[in-house]
């Protein structure tokens, strides 16, 4: 057993020292290479700590006093005579050091020292880079001001303590079993949460005991301590520096993100580190972001629906709270199909924030409302993302744009499932986090197996107390009056706008799409379900917004058109789709920022430009395009 500050007669001080390459030479010299430094400070925690004994340094390495080190981080020390050496516990580890020797024992585990702890004038003194990283600390040294900051957490190194620390890759939730590591407003990860978690990747400790990190084809080989590292073997040099600690190799993730293409954000209280890989993350790439402004827009002349596919909008509330939700289970939305055909195409739109203070299940149900008509799900897709980030366009609208532009839905499981008069059955579940935003999209056909009239109705439910989600048959609850986003159902998931035809050589044109007073179609008067109230959906969520621009060129040569996009209603971001492929629209801001799509080549007389949009989430967001000649 330890009590707090036990130490033996013999002892007046222990130290602590580190490495601290480049220092300037001593102020006094004694014996063994031992010297007095007097001009360094010590900061721990962002405390300046007061030092009366001697700080020493021997062979590059720094030493100073223990006893004051000892009080200011909380820990214990027990001095064994017969074998001189100290014994430190702080947080439940324990680290031995014997005087003379290079191998220390840190729970019970053998483990080498560059420098041994020695005895000065009676004192004993020993490395503090060691002793302070096995007690959870980060050591840094600034050689210009002459200044050791020591930072100290709670946490046992590799085993945090509290909230684990979460790190999110593209789509994958981890919780990781090591810290997360902030070094000068840089975050550090061991390599292999990197390998382990992206495709194509890996991780392996080189000879030299350098680290190579391969990622899809690209190598980075980093070596610990050096702002030097090798990419496909040309040297490149970053503000940061690699380091082990507890035998695995930190990397600076911002380095990494940035070579490979892709974006970061460290929520420091939540413990979570977003990390995003585009390659991983996105079928389509970024359009590049321009700057200045752009003429008003004249609005679509005509706008109408298109198309088979009905739409179930799950968004309000949007925010879900106690208050709104009292119960254990709750309804959020419902459409009670009252179908003209056989077969029936729905597309199920979901967006809900979880406040509720506990982890909930989440999905999309179908009853079968039919006393004699057995019905079947002949196809079921769709994506989902949820984050714990306020990056909800980038982190889930972005995602859920790209995938389906591109047609990248995932199967269901639930594709092919035959449901009985009466019966209920699982279209899709989620698992949604406290304080996380899911958001998700999912395409279904149902057909009557005996070819009559089917009845069903489609809900999207939710449980905080893992019921069974075919037993929520409740209305939707009341809707949130205070925050209008949109709930209900309408007649198709697809808006088509007509432009008017554009003739080479003449002037610009720009035409405001989206939630203009010609194509607002989607209202709370026309939704198809109106039980407990619904809110229309100005913002077009969850749809598929088509445009048509007829190009004319009467000059006989081939001619370039160039097309621009501008957010007109407030900051917008979504994915567009030109001619059949499909590009992401970065967040751009009203009136400063825009992009440009790739020229498009008119070589006939007479061609048709097809786009195709579906934003990535916020308020209601109208896009201009315009199109000129270059």
């Amino acid at each position: 057993m330890f009590s707090k500050f036990k130490t033996s007669c013999m002892i007046t001080a222990v130290a602590l020292a580190t490495i601290l390459p480049g220092q300037a030479s001593a102020s006094a010299a004694s014996n063994n290479g031992i010297h007095i430094k007097n001009n360094v400070s010590i900061n721990i925690n962002g405390e300046t700590l007061k030092v009366s004994d001697p700080i020493l340094n021997k062979s590059d390495y720094l030493f100073l006093p223990m006893r004051a080190l000892y009080e200011a981080v909380g820990a214990s020390v027990d001095w064994k005579k017969e074998t001189l050496t100290a014994s430190a516990i702080r947080n439940g580890k324990l680290v031995d050091l014997t005087i003379g020797s290079n191998t220390a024992l840190v729970d019970g585990q053998k483990v080498p020292m560059v420098v041994a702890p020695f005895m000065y004038k009676d004192r004993t003194y020993m490395p503090l880079r060691f002793v302070s990283e096995n007690f959870g600390g980060i050591v840094n040294w600034n050689p210009a001001t002459q200044t050791v900051d020591i930072s100290l957490t709670d946490e046992i190194p590799g085993k945090p303590q509290g909230d684990p620390y979460i790190l999110h890759i593209n789509n994958d939730r981890i919780v990781m079993e090591d810290p997360i590591i902030v070094k000068q407003s840089r975050s550090y990860i061991p390599a292999n949460y990197i390998y382990d978690n992206l495709e194509d990747s890996s991780g392996t400790l080189l000879p030299d005991n350098s680290f190579e990190l391969q990622i899809a084809g690209m190598s980075f080989v980093f070596k610990e301590n050096s702002n030097q590292v090798l990419i496909n073997d040309e040297v490149v040099t970053m503000e940061a520096k690699p380091f082990m600690q507890n035998g695995k190799m930190y990397v600076p993730v911002s380095f990494i993100v940035n070579a490979l293409g892709g974006n970061l954000r460290y929520i420091e209280d939540k413990r979570e580190l977003y990390l995003y890989v585009y390659q991983y993350m996105y079928t389509s790439s970024f359009l590049e972001k321009s700057y200045g402004s752009t003429p008003t827009p004249t609005n679509v002349p005509s706008a109408r629906l298109e198309g088979d596919r009905d739409l179930l909008i799950s968004d309000n509330p949007e925010t879900l709270t106690n208050k709104l939700i009292p119960k254990s289970n709750a309804t959020l939305a419902q459409y009670q199909v009252k179908a003209t055909s056989a077969t029936n195409k729905h597309r199920v739109f979901g967006w809900h924030y979880n406040t509720l203070g506990t982890d909930v299940r989440m999905g999309i149900t179908v009853q079968n409302t039919s006393s004699t008509e057995s019905i079947e799900v002949i196809d079921s897709k769709g994506t989902s993302q949820q984050t714990g980030n306020s990056w909800v366009g980038h982190d889930i609208g972005l995602t859920i744009a790209d995938a389906t532009l591109n047609d990248k839905l995932k199967k269901s499981s639930s594709k092919g499932i035959v449901i009985a008069p009466g019966e209920t059955k699982v279209i899709e579940s989620y698992d949604l986090l406290n304080s996380y935003i899911i958001g998700y999209l999912h395409d279904l056909d149902i057909r009557a197996i005996n070819g009559g009239t089917p009845e069903y109705t489609i809900r999207t439910v939710l449980t905080k107390d893992k019921s069974n989600l075919t037993s929520i048959l409740s209305e939707p609850v009341p809707i949130d009056v205070s925050a209008k986003h949109p709930r209900g159902a309408w007649t198709s998931s697809t808006i088509l706008a007509d432009i008017p035809a554009y003739t080479v050589g003449s002037p610009r044109v720009g035409y405001s799409i989206s939630n203009d007073r010609t194509d607002n179609l989607l209202t709370a008067e026309n939704s198809l379900s109106k039980i407990n109230g619904a809110i229309g959906n100005p913002g077009h969520f969850g749809m598929n917004y088509k445009v048509s621009i007829p190009l004319v060129n009467q000059t006989g040569t081939t001619k370039t058109i160039k097309l621009k996009l501008a957010g007109r209603g407030g900051i917008y971001s979504g994915a567009v789709k030109v001619n059949g492929k499909v590009y992401l629209v970065p967040t751009l801001r009203v009136g400063t920022e825009y992009v440009e799509l790739p020229d498009y080549i008119m070589q006939g007389s007479s061609e048709k430009l097809e786009l195709e949009f579906m934003h990535a989430g916020g308020v209601n967001l109208p896009v201009a395009i315009y199109v000129e000649t270059k």
